[in-house]
């Protein structure tokens, strides 16, 4: 398999003004090591804060959400304009280390479809224990379902292919987009790998994760994949 060498970074940000100019600086520092062809695309998702105009003002390509607010519509929109033939996501609250992608990169190997940054390996300075119980529970549902265990299948830190998005049709909302990329990546037949990632505390604005609501969907969207069938080579409406 020759992969495009292009990468784009999709970074979802609704009202995230005070912590995205950090999370840019970094980001800079670290693509200009990268042996990638990389462009930067920030979704501003409805924000209030001026968030959109900052991110152009860092020069990073800004596209708005269309839809509903909802990281699941923003991710949706960023990856449908991104050019790159893979494809990272990161959060925009400065909690993801921009400096741990080279180790995603390079974890992508021949069959490997998508690169989760675990937690659970690498730490986190976020994790209240309702949050870990949450997150072990969950990602627990999903190995059941999938026969893949993964140890933090919801971290929002990923790198994939370009085709595990373009090659579905997407429709979560929310947070549970994270499980719709796992389950597109097991039907396109390629494999998941996580390296360690530490997480950091937000550095400003709110959290916009609810334990029990978005937990909610998070099981029901496990739920929804296993039923409609994780083999490769399925592709089926949402």
């Amino acid at each position: 398999m020759t992969a495009d060498p292009s990468l784009s970074v999709v970074i979802p940000a609704r009202n995230e003004a005070t912590t995205l100019p950090i999370l840019l600086a970094d980001l800079t520092t670290t693509l200009t090591l990268l042996d990638h062809r990389v462009e930067v695309i920030v979704v501003d998702d409805h924000s209030t804060d001026g968030t959109g105009e900052l991110a152009r003002a860092h020069g990073v390509r800004v596209v708005p959400n269309p839809g509903r607010c909802g990281k699941g519509m923003a991710l949706r929109a960023g990856f449908a304009a991104a050019s790159g033939g893979l494809f990272a996501m990161m959060d925009a609250d400065y909690s993801h280390r921009p400096e741990d992608l080279p180790a995603f990169l390079a974890a992508l190997s021949e069959g490997v479809g998508l690169v989760i940054g675990s937690r659970i390996i690498g730490g986190s300075e976020e994790y209240t224990p309702v949050r870990a119980l949450g997150n072990i529970f969950l990602s627990s549902v999903l190995g059941l379902v999938s026969g893949r265990y993964l140890s933090d299948a919801l971290n929002g830190y990923k790198v994939f292919r370009r085709d595990v998005f373009t090659d579905f049709e997407y429709t979560s909302r929310a947070f549970e987009i994270e499980i719709e990329l796992i389950a597109n990546t097991l039907r396109k037949g390629y494999r998941i790998v996580e390296v360690a990632s530490h997480e950091r505390s937000r550095a400003g604005g709110a959290v916009k994760s609810r334990v029990v609501r978005h937990g909610a969907r998070f099981l029901v969207r496990i739920l929804r994949e296993g039923i409609r069938g994780l083999q490769p080579g399925r592709v089926t409406p949402g």
